[in-house]
């Protein structure tokens, strides 16, 4: 298992330099971008506005009926800390037609392609820069969990695909090898792509 979990980490770090998001520490003045990830981890303001591209298709998930895909969200990547955060979801416009506003869960970034996670749940994976080993050192604590979205509008069209746009917001702990709690509050805007 620890193994694997320093594979998938690998995995969102390389996806992370490759697909160049650009992130930082931001004042406490709100910019309204398109599309977006704010955290704040431990009580600090980060953001981005730079939603990837990447998907990761045909991924498993609690219905073994469906296939899904797992889309980046957003990455924060400052001197403290890497998070990474990513929506799990049907592939299929019908699927994602169904989705309605309401609560939804989280999952540690260890299980990004595991079978873990249902259509609308957020699996967020966060390293903390300060301890010398970068791989598995937090962990997401199972209590004080919330993850909400809070709207789902058709965008557009195209004669495959139609585009969401999904709105949320989320809080939880991590626990770093250090017994430190990390708090991590965030927001988030993103497109989706379902096909027709």
């Amino acid at each position: 298992m620890k193994t694997r979990n320093i594979v998938l980490y690998s995995l969102l770090g390389f996806l992370g330099c490759s697909i160049g998001l650009a992130c930082g520490k931001d004042d406490e003045t709100l910019t309204n971008y398109d599309y977006y990830l704010n955290t704040y981890i431990n009580n600090v303001k980060y953001t981005t506005n730079s939603v990837s591209t990447l998907v990761l298709a045909n991924q498993t998930g609690c219905l073994t009926t469906k296939s899904y895909s797992v889309t980046n969200v957003g990455q924060i990547n400052v001197d403290s800390f890497f998070l990474d955060c990513y929506i799990k979801h049907h592939n299929k416009n019908i699927d994602i037609a169904t989705m309605k506003a309401g609560a939804y869960k989280i999952y540690d970034g260890g299980q990004l392609l595991s079978s873990s996670g249902c259509n609308g749940d957020l699996i967020i994976g966060l390293v903390d820069n300060s301890i010398p080993s970068i791989f598995n050192n937090t962990i997401l604590q199972s209590t004080n969990i919330v993850h909400n979205i809070t709207n789902i509008t058709k965008k557009d069209s195209t004669a495959t695909t139609i585009t969401y746009v999904i709105t949320g917001n989320f809080s939880c702990n991590f626990k770093n090898t250090n017994n430190r709690i990390i708090p991590v509050v965030g927001t988030y805007k993103l497109p989706l792509k379902a096909a027709k």
